[in-house]
């Protein structure tokens, strides 16, 4: 139940290894956001689409990184885990980005560079709902793009 959360008091999921396990449970075509961090002008977002998985990585506009599941989410109790790992330690490093389902890969991407510091001084960290600008323009006339099932738990490992 998380929303507007300042970056500067949420985990720096934007520049650190991380891996973020959300305990949901969804309908048929679920849809909304599952969490996001930012906005329009830079920012990251986790998310499903008429069942399909989906993370965006916003870099200020300059790039974008998409993963999308080639196969719909059943419906029902699911442990996404979304896994960021840098390939350097060392500000603005490319980062791999995998997106598992109940242990099962289904979607990657990579990031071919990461934010240095924050993504903006205004947005916020959601989960459930994209508020403020939206990180993707996927979901821009749909905002703020509430979830539509249940998100039972969010967990965030720094590393």
């Amino acid at each position: 139940s998380t929303t507007r959360m300042p970056e500067f008091t949420a985990p720096a999921l934007g520049n650190h290894n991380n891996t973020v396990t959300i305990d949901l449970e969804c309908g048929r075509e679920a849809s909304g956001i599952l969490y996001a961090m930012g906005g329009a002008g830079g920012g990251l977002t986790c998310y499903m689409d008429k069942g399909h998985l989906l993370f965006e990585y916003n870099l200020m506009i300059i790039d974008r990184s998409i993963a999308k599941s080639a196969e719909k989410i059943a419906p029902g109790k699911h442990t996404i885990v979304v896994n960021t790992a840098l390939k350097a330690a060392k500000p603005g490093a490319p980062a791999d980005i995998v997106l598992t389902v109940d242990g099962k890969e289904v979607a990657r991407t990579t990031a071919r560079m990461t934010v240095p510091a924050a993504f903006t001084a205004s947005e916020s960290f959601d989960v459930g709902t994209d508020l403020g600008s939206t990180v993707s323009r996927d979901y821009y006339e749909r905002r703020p793009f509430k979830f539509d099932g249940k998100i039972k738990k969010v967990t965030v490992d720094l590393k």
